[in-house]
């Protein structure tokens, strides 16, 4: 498994439009990307911040963040975290965004792995 670089670090939010006003307006952050009221990203010096309603594969609002691992192969990488006795969650597809699959390390802490299509 070859980890390319830290894709995301992003809260789940229960309320976008809350936490819109929160980091663009209170904070200033330029918003990079927005897919509808799902999923808003923000550049943050060369690390990208986002927030995301709850959907599957997704930690309940208000809980840690979630770090984001890019990989090449996912399938890959699932299978192999999976022999070594990880439990993985489906792969879950985002369109045109990617897929990307969830596990948790030894202290619980949610960590994605994400390929693009």
């Amino acid at each position: 498994m070859a980890i390319s670089k830290v894709t995301n670090v992003y809260y789940v939010v229960p309320d976008m439009d809350a936490a819109l006003a929160f980091y663009r307006d209170t904070l200033g952050l330029a918003i990079k990307f927005q897919d509808g009221d799902k999923w808003t990203q923000f550049e943050v010096g060369g690390t990208q911040l986002a927030l995301a309603t709850p959907a599957p594969g997704q930690v309940d609002p208000g809980h840690n963040a979630t770090v984001v691992l890019q990989v090449d192969d996912l399938t890959a990488t699932r299978t192999q975290l999976a022999a070594q006795g990880i439990a993985v969650s489906e792969t879950i597809g985002m369109g045109g965004h990617g897929s990307f699959f969830t596990c948790r390390d030894p202290a619980g802490n949610v960590v994605q792995f994400f390929a693009r299509n």
